[in-house]
């Protein structure tokens, strides 16, 4: 029963049809859309053409044997582009990358267009007089340095280089007696006037000095305290950790894993220093390799290697002088949750199962 009379009914809200309904939902959704294309539309036009005029001028150098990503890289990386995925894209769209080796002048904040018109009009034909911008990635070998260099600073001696690598004007704070430089030249990005351009053992001092600062920075002295390893030892770590390490979030947890296997008595068995040993950087290992006799080789000793097998960053360093908590005795890439993920396990058995989803994916176990 109610009281309500019938001729109210008449005033009641009638339910929108559903046709109505997928036609608003349908506007709704061409609205979303197009906004969302005019957003992107935005982002990539920013990326071609970047708003605001051209900075200063910058001298690059693209080495000997760069593809599109490398060259594409380097140009983000100094700021002559904006992207270096649009910048590629674009290089393909447009069916350039045929470009030489050598120095160009280019600028801050170029379009995709005018970047690609220097690099195609060939590199600088006279003497650059400005800074060059000199870029040593970290995980470096001292060889892999002296290539890195002798490609991207042309007025340096191949023999004066090789000669200020192996007789140091200056060694690092945490170097001791007897050792090379391997792991003392700090990965980093160094200007080169027309002076320090032919002074190659000039660069060899400011790279250690680098080093040393920045070993200061995070405290390498400290680590027979903190990990209870000599500094040297420290840095040796770091080595490995930055070879191994293919995200950020790993650097710690593998830091730990070498410290538990030091403190049990474990060898580490560390591909990156068993490739050191044999001169491998990227080729498949063999049984014959990880049977060599050498120091370097943690598959049939125990301990650390006799010296750093790389040159470490400053992440890798703080890793190696701050590790993650826990009692992981093993780790393997299995890319889960995020490519280039390391699965970290205490027991054999987990780690098994981590190597398995490893080789199904084929990712190098």
């Amino acid at each position: 029963m109610t009281d309500e009379d019938p001729q109210d009914w008449d005033w009641l809200p009638r339910r929108t049809s559903t046709l109505t309904r997928v036609v608003i939902l349908l506007g709704l959704l061409g609205v979303v859309v197009l906004i969302a294309s005019l957003i992107v539309k935005g982002w990539i036009d920013d990326r071609l053409d970047p708003p605001g005029d051209e900075g200063p001028e910058l001298v690059v150098n693209i080495p000997q044997g760069a593809s599109i990503n490398d060259i594409a890289r380097i140009l983000d990386d100094e700021g002559v582009v904006a992207n270096s995925t649009v910048f590629r894209y674009y290089l393909r769209y447009k069916d350039a990358g045929d470009f030489q080796a050598g120095t160009y002048v280019l600028n801050e904040n170029m379009a995709v267009w005018r970047a690609k018109d220097v690099l195609l009009a060939g590199p600088a034909s006279g003497p650059v007089e400005q800074d060059l911008r000199v870029l040593v990635p970290e995980g470096l070998t001292l060889v892999q340095i002296q290539n890195q260099l002798l490609s991207q600073v042309p007025t340096f001696d191949t023999d004066e280089l090789a000669r200020a690598l192996a007789f140091p004007p200056l060694r690092s704070d945490y170097q001791p007696p007897n050792s090379t430089l391997e792991g003392m030249l700090f990965p980093d990005t160094y200007l080169l006037d027309a002076a320090t351009s032919e002074d190659e053992a000039a660069l060899v001092v400011r790279m250690v000095n680098q080093f040393n600062l920045v070993a200061s920075e995070v405290g390498l002295s400290t680590a027979p305290d903190t990990v209870r390893v000599s500094p040297y030892e420290a840095v040796i770590v770091a080595s490995l950790i930055e070879k191994e390490a293919l995200i950020e979030e790993d650097r710690a947890k593998i830091a730990r894993v070498i410290y538990n296997r030091l403190g049990l008595g474990m060898p580490l068995q560390i591909d990156a220093s068993v490739r050191y040993a044999v001169n491998k950087p990227s080729d498949p290992l063999t049984l014959s390799d990880l049977r060599v006799d050498n120091p370097y080789n943690l598959y049939n000793r125990t301990g650390l290697p006799p010296g750093p097998i790389a040159a470490p960053g400053r992440a890798s360093l703080e890793a190696a002088l701050n590790p993650a908590d826990g009692f992981w005795q093993f780790y393997a890439r299995t890319d889960d949750p995020v490519p280039g993920a390391h699965t970290f396990s205490v027991t054999f058995e987990e780690h098994q199962a981590a190597v398995a989803v490893c080789q199904e994916r084929d990712l190098g176990c």
